[in-house]
């Protein structure tokens, strides 16, 4: 692979040269500071624009022309990183030279529309897209762990991960289809944008067409700190419960971290958190699942740029303490040195290959150079050595900067039960 960056001075350019794959593919990623009022309406933007354009009026229509250029993908997706929201769209479609001639222009040409002129007024379903919207915010609590998670988050206040990422209700209610069509206007002219090509390319040509087609003239944009700040510690853990009538009990801990070197950050926190609880065979699913019995999963999930770490388990009602008591005893012996070899080994090898992997899809590589803009990541050779380097030692002492912060407890009221 060749990589290639452009500055093209209202957004960045990178094209990955490589003849691995018969496609092309090109995300734009639109990012800008979190703000909790716009996430409901940058929702609803991304599924309006991805529903049709002035050129191509109506679902169908746009449906249509996707068919004629060969099958082309169209796909959307707005997601948060530490102080960042970051709304990307993608686009796959076959190199011309598996079709015809000037296909590629022709393709990418489309794609821009989608992201240059798309319709938004009260024909284009406005009122279906909300419902879509409204759909999702409400199915929050359908899935019993996220919903948990969810509710724990929430009571940390006004940090960027308290927030619900499908929106609000109330916000949904209040858009309109000028204040979307205001907002549209805003993240074309604020938001910083870097353009993602991965395929076997002409360099020169696909430039050519961003620079003719991409229309963005903003130059200075907004830059801010991506690391989410960090909790206070507490002088006792705080406890929240709540019930309903639900099956299993859900329990959720949040562990603030202070302190991460960038090492730590990027290296030593994930290969922790794939020992402690990343899959069937970590420390927790051992200690609270297998030998115990208490569960009926748990699993630990960080978000190094947010600095907390989430464990989370299905337990059987009235387990808690007992569950409680293993995960502080399983932190403290990890910090303490007591660490299984072949967890901690076996924990690098699964994010080696995670690695390895990302590499083998378009949209992989794209997230590996997308990485490499956000939190300056290395590429791919340099980030599995990196990781191979992490020792047991470094382990110890990144645990020492992670507290227990807050226990959320979502249990059944056993109202099933006495009817």
């Amino acid at each position: 692979m060749n990589y290639t960056k452009y500055d093209m001075n209202a957004y960045n350019l990178h094209i990955i040269k490589t003849s691995k794959f018969k496609t092309i593919s090109v995300g734009v990623a639109f990012r800008r500071k979190l703000v909790k009022e716009e996430i409901t309406i940058r929702n609803l933007l991304k599924e309006l624009m991805l529903n049709a354009t002035h050129n191509y009026p109506t679902e169908k229509s746009l449906v249509i022309a996707t068919e004629n250029l060969y099958d082309l993908k169209l796909m959307s997706s707005n997601y948060r990183i530490g102080n960042y929201a970051i709304m990307t769209f993608r686009t796959r479609f076959l190199n011309e030279k598996f079709t015809e001639s000037g296909m590629n222009c022709e393709s990418i040409k489309f794609f821009l529309d989608v992201i240059f002129n798309p319709k938004l007024d009260e024909n284009n379903d406005l009122l279906k897209c909300k419902r879509k919207i409204e759909k999702s915010i409400l199915s929050l609590k359908d899935n019993k762990i996220r919903y948990a998670m969810t509710r724990l988050l929430e009571t940390t206040g006004d940090m960027p991960y308290s927030y619900n990422n499908y929106g609000y209700l109330d916000d949904l209610e209040k858009i309109t289809i000028d204040k979307v069509n205001d907002y549209y206007n805003s993240i074309i002219k604020d938001d910083i944008i870097d353009v993602y090509v991965v395929g076997d390319v002409d360099e020169a040509a696909i430039k050519a067409i961003f620079r003719e087609n991409f229309k963005v003239t903003t130059f200075h944009k907004q830059e801010v700190n991506l690391i989410a700040p960090e909790l206070d510690n507490l002088k006792k853990v705080k406890e929240i419960k709540e019930s309903d009538s639900v099956n299993q009990t859900q329990l959720a801990i949040l562990f603030n971290i202070h302190n991460l070197s960038d090492r730590e950050r990027k290296y030593v926190l994930p290969v922790y958190n794939e020992m402690l609880g990343g899959t069937a065979n970590s420390l927790l699913f051992d200690a609270v699942r297998e030998k115990n019995s208490y569960a009926y999963y748990v699993n630990s999930i960080v978000k190094s740029y947010d600095n907390f770490l989430i464990v989370y388990a299905g337990i059987g009602k009235g387990n808690e303490k007992n569950v409680l008591k293993i995960i502080d005893k399983t932190l403290k012996d990890v910090a303490s040195g007591r660490i299984l070899e072949d967890k901690f080994n076996s924990a690098k090898e699964t994010i080696i290959s995670a690695i390895k992997a990302s590499v083998d899809t378009p949209m992989g590589i794209i997230s590996n150079y997308y990485a490499m803009t956000l939190v300056n990541s290395p590429d791919v050779a340099e980030r599995i050595q990196n990781m191979q380097s992490v020792t047991m030692d470094e382990i110890t002492k990144v645990v020492k900067k992670i507290s227990m912060h807050t226990i959320y407890i979502f249990d059944g009221n056993d109202e099933k039960n006495n009817n």
